[in-house]
């Protein structure tokens, strides 16, 4: 009977945070404060896409001064050709999430075997909290659909990981690169993410008939997007350093050392969650070696991040509490020292760190681009030793004050 109960609140909680976007999409929510702006700036994308497809197709990259993958503007231009007005095609954000948190528990259940239905609840929420989930869900942008496509991707590298025979192996691996590859071509920062994948794939199949097709499989579906850019001059490059930011030297988008400091202080902040303080011991947290020390040392002087392009919590309370980057180089070396402590540096998270750097490769650097997929990465991707009811509680309530800090700030603004 209770297991019954649990069971009907789990489901209701979904049904409660899904009514929720729904309100959130009718009001224009945005939390955020860019998602509004952002939409508004490429709807016209969408709209010329309706209009005249292979006119607004040529113009992509070119006349069109865009990042992004024309892709999802085609697909969305679509939907107003069967007959439905823009106004109504937020609406359509909800199906999508629908389909992330289907696939978002079959990840869980998978990943961490039996969990109980309270821990699903917390969980689940998280995603219902999450500012970026909210205000994209009202205002339609890629990114909510590369994320939703890459949560799938990940639940049969999931299933790759856990299979034995490797014929099934091999099946899950080209579920894991179709879904990704769709991810990518939404927005083609998370085509990254693929190099990561085939370490494992290569690592398992090694040189065989296995590893030659998803070699030839993974080129085929890069081919359009390389051909296509190669034909646009190479677009998502050249508007970010030359066009939309002309105000921003080239240093902001090549500096490695902004995107180091910058992309560590965000990933710090999201995994306060899992670390636990109360295991600490002073004399051997701050125990630093001298390679730590190099790199700490060679990235604050070379950091000079410019206002103005995103830069997360800490960078923005530094600014606000010193006028300057003091707490942001405190929590750099705080975070440094911590992944040391609770052993999270290790082969396969410096991969995902280097492939975080990859994924940003432009000079903005918003915490929207993390929330929630570093939350996604920490269950599913990092080796982090986690207890999934335990963290389930301290995220819900992370998540919490993160939108109520990213609310105050809004209304601040405003």
């Amino acid at each position: 009977m209770k297991l019954f109960n649990c069971k009907k609140k789990y489901y209701l909680s979904i049904l409660i945070g899904t009514l929720s976007l729904v309100i959130g999409a009718y009001f224009g929510e945005d939390v955020l404060g860019g998602a509004k702006h952002d939409y508004l700036f490429h709807e016209k994308y969408i709209l010329s896409f309706n209009e005249n497809f292979f006119q607004s197709f040529e113009n992509f990259g070119e006349t069109f001064e865009v990042r992004n993958s024309p892709i999802f503007f085609i697909i969305f231009s679509l939907f107003l050709k069967s007959g439905i007005t823009i106004n109504y095609l937020k609406y359509f954000n909800i199906l999508i999430i629908i389909i992330l948190i289907i696939f978002f528990n079959k990840s869980i259940k998978l990943k961490f075997k039996k969990v109980d239905y309270t821990t699903l609840i917390f969980l689940n929420s998280i995603i219902f909290i999450s500012p970026m989930i909210r205000s994209i869900t009202a205002w339609p942008y890629p990114i909510l659909w590369s994320i939703s496509f890459f949560v799938i991707s990940n639940y049969y590298f999931l299933k790759f990981k856990d299979c034995k025979i490797k014929k099934k192996c091999f099946r899950y691996s080209i579920k894991n690169i179709l879904f990704l590859a769709i991810s990518a071509y939404l927005t083609p920062n998370f085509s990254v993410f693929a190099f990561f994948y085939l370490y494992f794939f290569f690592k398992r199949f090694i040189l065989t008939k296995y590893s030659l097709q998803i070699i030839l499989i993974n080129f085929i579906l890069a081919l359009p997007a390389i051909l296509f850019l190669i034909k646009k001059d190479f677009y998502i490059f050249r508007h970010e350093a030359l066009g939309v930011l002309s105000n921003y030297s080239i240093s902001d988008t090549l500096n490695i050392s902004n995107k180091i400091i910058i992309i560590t202080s965000i990933i710090f902040f999201f995994i306060i969650p899992i670390i636990d303080i109360k295991k600490i011991k002073i004399t051997k947290f701050i125990n630093i070696n001298i390679y730590m020390f190099i790199f700490i040392f060679i990235n604050i002087v070379f950091f000079n991040f410019s206002s103005g392009l995103g830069g997360g919590f800490f960078y923005h309370l530094s600014n606000l509490l010193f006028k300057g980057h003091w707490l942001l180089f405190i929590i750099f070396i705080i975070a440094i020292l911590s992944f040391k402590f609770f052993n999270f540096i290790n082969f396969e998270n410096i991969f995902l760190f280097i492939i975080l750097i990859i994924y940003n490769l432009q000079s903005t650097i918003y915490v929207k681009y993390y929330d929630p997929l570093l939350f996604f990465m920490f269950l599913f991707l990092f080796k982090i030793n986690i207890e999934i009811k335990k963290i389930s509680r301290k995220y819900f309530y992370f998540y919490i004050i993160f939108y109520i800090l990213i609310f105050s700030k809004r209304l601040i603004i405003y």
